[in-house]
């Protein structure tokens, strides 16, 4: 990507910080899910940060039908989760890999062309690329959906 394209692009610290803080708000109070047909995932992040995520999620045929969380996170963890609320009903595990691919590049300061994103709101973690301690926990609910869609393809292939 040029500079040109990233400039237009990139946030000010303060829009950062506001969109983190509108995500953040979102899932303040947890949502669990509970039924015998619900998959739970508690993941933790690498890193010593201490970021905790419990992810719930109903899966049919290989797609997220309902999710739910406890989420104990930093600002990064508590915002990707609510984008992940938000985004991943009707995904797989291969369309979560693929957004997940371009979070990770996004943090690490390789941002995929505009058209080619597949969440543009993922965008705005591109400020998070300096903070790489904590990149971990942004990518909590991402590894807590994958665990759950492939323990269910395994599950159904057995």
């Amino acid at each position: 990507m040029d500079s040109g394209a990233r400039a237009r692009t990139e946030l000010s610290a303060e829009a950062f910080i506001l969109h983190l803080k509108r995500y953040m708000s979102r899932v303040r109070r947890d949502r669990r899910l509970t039924g015998s047909n619900v998959h739970t995932r508690t993941v933790y992040s690498r890193q010593l940060c201490g970021s905790r995520l419990t992810l719930d999620a109903v899966v049919d045929a290989g797609r997220v039908r309902s999710l739910g969380y406890q989420v104990r996170a930093c600002s990064l963890g508590q915002a990707t989760t609510a984008i992940v609320y938000e985004r991943a009903l009707g995904m797989t595990a291969a369309d979560i890999a693929r957004v997940r691919v371009q979070l990770e590049q996004i943090l690490n300061n390789q941002v995929p062309a505009q058209q080619d994103l597949i969440w543009p709101e993922l965008l705005i973690f591109q400020h998070a690329a300096s903070m790489p301690t904590r990149h971990d926990s942004a990518l909590l609910p991402f590894r807590a959906l994958q665990e759950i869609l492939h323990k269910e393809e395994s599950d159904t292939l057995s």
